[in-house]
């Protein structure tokens, strides 16, 4: 059965060097993605399309090395992707991270076979609670094709998530709603098409620690607890065959 995913989230690291007060993560974690989660990952699953590609942490150029060896897997593998994200907090620059969108950006462009495709972002978070971004950083990027101008803007307390740093420090008024988490029936399907099964994933985030969860926008230890399965111990078939997925036919 081959893997059809509209949107994939790759969690690089838990490990952040700012400590923002409505972090939905909670505290930050020494933990991160190995090569060891992504080869098995890719081993373990016959992925065709991943729609759109985000990364995140964490702060993930604490781990770009990850999210390079992670496209590479992809260009290998003969992945189809379209559109890839990423917002980073402007602190600290990794050439391997850019590296890794570069070859991104390229691989789409030649598998879409159009020069004028701009298929990716690079955002800089800047709002009331992030430090200021690093200058110097700021150089490096201004360039790229895919590097999106800096919009410095207020969190409106309705957009704050009621989890982590900011349930802790009362800045959501928002009530914690774990229904994203254990209700993920309504994202997957299984369909066919011209002979072949796809197993059709509308949201799925991989953690750092290989965990496969249903949301990401909760607490580090809320994900781990709710967490579907792990990609070093099952293929992501096996994960959601054994949760009963509903077989539908592609019209």
């Amino acid at each position: 059965m081959k893997l059809y995913y509209s949107r994939l989230q790759i969690e690089l690291t838990r490990r952040c060097n700012q400590s923002c007060a409505h972090c939905c993560r909670g505290e930050a974690q020494n933990i991160d993605l190995t090569k060891a989660i992504v080869d098995t990952f890719f081993e373990k699953n016959d992925i065709y399309c991943i729609s759109n590609l985000l990364f995140s942490g964490g702060e993930p150029t604490l781990n770009g090395e990850m999210l390079e060896y992670f496209i590479d897997k992809i260009i290998e593998k003969d992945i189809i992707v379209y559109s890839f994200m990423l917002s980073i907090n402007g602190l600290s620059y990794s050439k391997e991270l850019i590296n890794g969108l570069n070859k991104l950006r390229d691989y789409i462009i030649l598998k879409s076979n159009s020069e004028g495709y701009y298929p990716g972002i690079l955002m800089i978070s800047q709002d009331q609670f992030h430090k200021e971004a690093n200058q110097e950083v700021i150089e490096k990027l201004k360039d790229l094709p895919y590097f999106s101008p800096i919009d410095k803007h207020i969190i409106k307390e309705k957009n704050i998530l009621p989890y982590g740093r900011a349930l802790e420090n009362g800045l959501s008024k928002q009530q914690p709603d774990l229904s994203n988490l254990t209700n993920y029936q309504k994202s997957y399907k299984i369909k066919e098409y011209e002979g072949t099964t796809y197993l059709v994933i509308d949201y799925q985030y991989i953690s750092a620690n290989g965990n496969i969860i249903n949301n990401g926008c909760e607490s580090y230890d809320l994900m781990d607890e709710y967490a579907l399965g792990n990609v070093q111990d099952q293929s992501i078939e096996e994960i959601h065959l054994k949760n009963q997925v509903k077989k539908l036919t592609l019209k």
